[in-house]
């Protein structure tokens, strides 16, 4: 029950919308929440809207000292003691930059985003909200059993959410609480949500939705703690489901009026039909988002410009895949996405809007972006494509750079024709060079999402995709290296047999890759192909082969040549630390050092490097020691000092 005593700044709402941890969406407000706000809040509705997976980092940033923990003598000890006093440090710059977006001293925009993503990480290590799972059944009776015990019981994070979760209900006290699931990793967080807004408020209603729950409502509806703590799960768009279930509340229409919705625990399927059309909503609504305060380098915002994707072929994405059906791909008209992108820059100052669809149709934005300039609105945006033919014509990208285009997210599955074919990704490797041209010479950056386990793709397939990727390094970003994943919903898992597969029933990810596993879908083996572990081994030479000379998520990008001019001493950074000799790297025969930020190691033998008495300055011995020094400049561990 809400503690007696408390009473809340406001009317009590009709729905309080959460955006739960833990995932990496931190970048700006996951659009999900803005757009059902927006939409309730045109229809009269009371609604508040919570990110508690950027709060949580919020709350750590105001409160640096609960990262403080012993070194246990082991490098991990070390290390994640030496990220914690990094964190302390220099919580006043990362304050200053994620959450008023103010100048952040001596780390600078990219590093202290990069330090406050390893400090929300560090403070949920080990917890309830950073673990993986087997499969569903555990991860619900897990979040059954932490539901049952005091939240201090399960680590100062989880406190600190039950916290936030208990002050939200006390001053909003809600007639519906909705939890958007996006990401796997959110799941049994939203679950542990969901128990104790059941026991703190149980007049309220609870549901479930996100694209989590489209995925895996029917394994869902099923689970004891699920059937227990949650009152519905919406299986598709949130919008009219959430307007109509309010509507029914209210006396004003009949529950078989609400579309979209399990009703638990007896797991019926609401008979209606969503009506609503994604061309008929309204722009998002950041107001109560924290939206000046997210985890990015400038002031950002972001819309969407369709539901679900134009092609839709693509045999491994499961969100595309759902639009194959007739009538499910929904896309905006020129004018709403203009009104769209017009509204978020006016409300929230947005200097960039990222178009957050999974694959755009470009020409539409090139029209709605013109017309929003023509309004007299001038801001960048960044798109998601493939690397289709439209880009190959150099024209078409000068308009969309002239419309503002800064940024590009595409995939890349490797520049093998027969596996582009067989997953029906719809482009032609032998385009990649011209359009790659085209979009430098436009000036748009392109960042790349690599991805590999592509089917059986040979050794002299992924040497010539790999060499295509060093060929262009210096144009390039590079955001992520996954693994390719069999999703629910996915072409991949309806017919393994026909795509050479065989699929396990465990949930499998990108551990290794990606946060918290990224995608989850069923653990897969390609007949005839690499094994995942051979596959694996071919992503970690993308990673050490290609430098990308562009902005990017997976390596820094270095302040010049490795072989500049060679360097007679360096001062580290003070986020780069000599790790003690009575750890597991360190040793008499080298010099470790960690660099916190990039999170990358640097050894250097003492033969040929010396650190000074006063415990910072190297100073190289011999030649090669120069030469060791200059690549540490390069690599931006540290700045030159006179010998």
């Amino acid at each position: 029950m809400v503690p007696s005593g408390q009473e809340a700044d406001c009317d009590g709402a009709d729905v309080v919308l959460i955006f739960p941890p833990q995932t990496e969406a931190r970048f700006f407000p996951y659009l999900s929440l803005p757009y059902l706000t927006g939409h309730l809040r045109r229809r009269g509705r009371r609604v508040h809207q919570a990110d508690l997976n950027i709060a949580l980092l919020h709350d750590l940033l105001r409160r640096p000292r609960q990262l403080e923990r012993a070194p246990d003598g082991e490098v991990s000890g070390w290390y994640h003691a030496a990220m914690a006093e990094a964190v302390v440090r220099h919580a006043g710059d990362l304050r200053a930059h994620v959450l008023r977006k103010q100048a952040s001293g001596e780390l600078g925009a990219v590093r202290a985003v990069r330090l406050a993503h390893h400090a929300i990480e560090l403070f949920v290590r080990g917890t309830f909200l950073a673990r993986t799972w087997r499969d569903l059944p555990e991860l619900d009776d897990a979040a059954q059993r932490a539901a049952r015990l005091p939240p201090a019981a399960s680590g100062t994070a989880v406190e600190r959410l039950h916290a936030m979760v208990e002050d939200l209900l006390v001053r909003r006290r809600p007639r519906v609480v909705g939890l958007s699931v996006a990401f796997f990793s959110q799941l049994a967080p939203a679950l542990l949500v969901a128990a104790w807004v059941r026991k703190l408020l149980p007049q309220a209603r609870i549901c479930l939705g996100g694209q989590q729950v489209m995925l895996r409502h029917e394994e869902l509806r099923r689970l004891p703690g699920v059937r227990a703590a949650v009152d519905a799960l919406c299986w598709t768009a949130g919008e009219q489901p959430l307007e109509r279930w309010l509507d029914a509340l209210d006396g004003d229409a009949p529950m078989s009026a609400v579309p979209g919705m399990i009703w638990l625990p007896r797991g019926e399927r609401s008979a209606a039909a969503v009506t609503l059309r994604f061309h008929e909503l309204g722009p998002p609504d950041f107001t109560g988002l924290p939206f000046r305060s997210y985890l990015n380098e400038t002031m950002e915002a972001a819309i969407v410009s369709c539901v679900g994707c134009f092609w839709g072929r693509c045999a491994f994405c499961s969100y595309g895949n759902r639009s194959l059906a007739p009538g499910a791909y929904q896309q905006g008209t020129v004018r709403q996405i203009a009104d769209a992108v017009q509204a978020v820059v006016r409300d929230t100052g947005a200097a960039f809007v990222a178009i957050s669809d999974e694959n755009t149709n470009l020409r539409l934005i090139v029209k709605a972006m013109r017309e929003v300039r023509e309004r007299g609105v001038t801001v960048g945006f960044g798109v998601r494509s493939r690397l289709d033919a439209t880009l190959a014509d150099p024209g078409f990208c000068r308009d969309l750079a002239g419309a503002g285009c800064e940024l590009m997210s595409v995939g890349y599955e490797g520049t093998a024709q027969r596996l582009l074919d067989r997953m029906d990704r719809g482009v032609r490797a032998a385009d990649y060079q011209r359009i790659l041209d085209n979009l430098a010479a436009a000036g748009i950056v392109v960042r790349l999402s690599v991805m590999g386990h592509v089917f059986d793709e040979t050794p002299a397939e992924f040497e010539e995709s790999l060499r295509f990727l060093r060929a262009n390094q210096e144009r390039i970003g590079i955001d992520a290296l996954e693994l390719m994943v069999a999703e629910p919903g996915s072409r991949l898992t309806r017919d393994p047999d026909g795509f050479g597969l065989s699929l396990g029933s465990a949930p499998a990810g990108n551990p290794e890759l990606s946060y918290l596993s990224g995608r989850v879908g069923r653990s897969m083996t390609v007949r005839g192909g690499p094994t995942r572990g051979q596959a694996l081994d071919r992503l970690v030479r993308v990673f050490h082969a290609v430098r990308p000379g562009q902005a990017t998520a997976v390596v820094p990008r270095g302040s010049g040549p490795a072989d500049a001019e060679p360097v007679a001493a360096v001062l580290p950074y003070p986020w780069v630390r000599t790790v003690p000799a009575h750890v597991e790297m360190g040793g008499d025969g080298r010099i470790v050092l960690a660099d916190l930020v990039w999170e990358r190691f640097y050894a250097l033998p003492r033969r040929d490097v010396e650190q000074r008495a006063d415990g910072d300055v190297l100073a190289a011995r011999t030649a090669r020691g120069r030469r060791l020094l200059a690549r540490l400049v390069a690599e931006t561990a540290g700045t030159r000092r006179p010998a």
